[in-house]
């Protein structure tokens, strides 16, 4: 928060300069001084750390009913400072008001002295540190799960494309003559009389398939015995 000991003629905005602090790089902050007077104000910026802090301009007027950006530029840091939570660096603002003849007349040296009881107002400002950029937070990672029926179902894909063929030793004398004509009939090279597309859906089944076929042809002659 800014103090002053005297009802100040001027606006000053911020109250407080907040610099976002990053190493090896300047940092701009800006200062606007407004008159809401009917009379010009003459002005003068200072510092206590002169030679971190470039102040433009460090002095001159502010007309009536009008407003004069000031920019300060804080030189590149090599480290972080050790007053980074509370700094100690202070801006003290200097305003005269002046007479139509003062106006016309070039700033002086003496115009803020205070020598001769000359009413010379003084606003003073804190200065503080704040982080340029944070950490970014992680990422988090979105775990899907399957449905417990769509698992049960993925799970039975997976038996029966694993499941082994059944050996011609273990079927019936019926069932293992029926087995191996289906398998004569659909082996590459063999003339089965069908069209050169069912040939190419033949092969593509499994002995899953085949097995599954013989043993329904074999219930079906029963049946039909």
């Amino acid at each position: 928060m800014g103090s002053n000991n005297k009802e100040p003629i001027l606006i000053i905005s911020p109250t407080e300069l907040k610099f976002k602090f990053e190493l090896k790089k300047q940092i701009p902050a800006t200062l606007v001084l407004h008159n809401p007077a009917t009379h010009t104000v003459a002005f003068k910026i200072k510092t206590t750390t002169p030679k971190k802090y470039c102040v433009r301009p460090s002095t001159g007027f502010v007309l009536p009913q009008s407003k004069v950006p000031i920019q300060i530029m804080m030189s590149a840091q090599k480290e972080k400072p050790q007053d980074f939570e509370a700094c100690r660096d202070k801006f003290l603002v200097q305003s005269v008001k002046l007479s139509e003849e003062e106006a016309e007349q070039p700033i002086s040296a003496n115009l803020f002295s205070k020598v001769g009881g000359k009413d010379v107002h003084e606003f003073k400002l804190k200065v503080s540190y704040t982080q340029a950029s944070s950490i970014p937070s992680p990422v988090k990672e979105v775990v899907t799960s399957t449905p417990p029926a769509a698992q049960k179902v993925v799970e039975g894909i997976k038996e029966d494309l694993t499941l082994p063929a059944t050996p011609a030793s273990a079927l019936s004398a019926g069932e293992a003559a029926l087995a191996k004509r289906t398998q004569a009939q659909a082996a590459p090279g063999t003339s089965t009389g069908l069209p050169m597309k069912k040939q190419m859906v033949l092969k593509g089944f499994s002995l899953v398939h085949l097995f599954l076929a013989a043993l329904l042809a074999f219930f079906i002659g029963r049946m039909t015995s």
